[in-house]
């Protein structure tokens, strides 16, 4: 058996996840790829026969997973499984994810999600769910991924009744409307981004670039081209990670950041914490740090003043 690992990650957490899941995955199939989704064709999914799909939850799936498999033509039953690292709003992700991957004709085989930390300009920092995902949810993944091998195997021979139903979406009310709410705002919420070229160093650094999730920019072109605009950048799926990246602080948010986080400082996040705590009631949430140990007073480019606010290295294709 063949297997291909396709993830998307900014900060890392959902890369760690999917690594893992491909070493558990090597362990019971002949074959494993691990692969950025920005190094993934449709065409390469013909030369494997069980793929996983994985991201970080915006809501529900990012815009550039859902442009992904809306791409592909009909997968005419092949094995997928789907998996996914988030912070503290995990609901809609796989009763979005699980029937569109069923419509682009997949069959779902599974699907397993982890915490991990969150990296945002006004996000408390350390974050409530800082520390994960940790050796315990990797080792978790390692196990999962093998087991969707050995699951794929089974259902191949005949044994269809391990494929699972589609997700009920029971998401928790107050979550749904938080939700549908940040969906239905215009504009990036974290403020426009626009670009100083004077400051922009590139080609020495093509960092915003390389890593934007819509392939916004071209710094190639004549003109260049920034953003969802051409000219800045104000998509509403809240991405401000070529601002977070960029070494220079050639890339600015409008209002300034620091008047966007001025209203969280101090700041607790009381419909956060209530899904929290009923997570941890039912042994979905290992908690790493106190509740009073949260950055309330630290919004994260708070406690990370200098640019970059994150370091990410220069970008390879695998």
């Amino acid at each position: 058996m063949k297997v291909l690992v396709i993830y998307f990650s900014q900060s890392g957490n959902t890369e760690k996840v999917a690594r893992a899941i491909g070493q558990g995955a090597a362990e019971a199939a002949d074959m494993v790829d691990v692969k950025s989704i920005k190094d993934v064709t449709g065409e390469m999914l013909k030369a494997y026969d069980l793929i996983g799909l994985g991201s970080p939850v915006w809501k529900a799936d990012p815009p550039n997973i859902r442009r992904f498999y809306e791409s592909l033509p009909d997968q005419k039953g092949k094995h997928i499984f789907s998996f996914a690292t988030h912070g503290t709003m995990p609901g809609f992700y796989f009763p979005v994810v699980l029937p569109n991957l069923k419509k682009a004709g997949f069959t779902v085989i599974g699907s397993r999600r982890w915490y991990g930390n969150v990296v945002m300009p006004g996000m408390p920092e350390p974050y409530y769910t800082a520390g994960h995902p940790d050796e315990q949810d990797l080792q978790e993944a390692k196990e999962f991924g093998k087991e969707m091998v050995e699951r794929s195997k089974r259902i191949s021979a005949g044994e269809t009744d391990l494929i699972p139903p589609m997700p009920e979406n029971d998401v928790d009310q107050d979550q749904a409307v938080a939700i549908v709410n940040m969906l239905l705002e215009y504009g990036n919420p974290q403020g426009k981004i626009v670009r100083d070229s004077e400051k922009c160093i590139y080609p020495k650094c093509s960092r915003c670039m390389d890593y934007c999730t819509m392939d916004y920019i071209d710094l190639e072109s004549n003109p260049q081209k920034f953003g969802s605009e051409g000219c800045c950048c104000d998509d509403n799926h809240e991405c401000a990670w070529c601002f977070m990246i960029c070494p220079t602080g050639a890339i600015r948010l409008e209002p300034d950041v620091y008047e966007h986080v001025k209203p969280f400082i101090g700041v607790r996040k009381p419909l956060f914490e209530k899904i929290l705590d009923e997570a941890e009631r039912k042994g979905e949430f290992r908690r790493l740090i106190p509740v009073e140990e949260v950055g309330f007073d630290t919004p994260y480019v708070i406690a990370h003043p200098q640019h970059p606010y994150f370091k990410v290295p220069p970008r390879k294709k695998e």
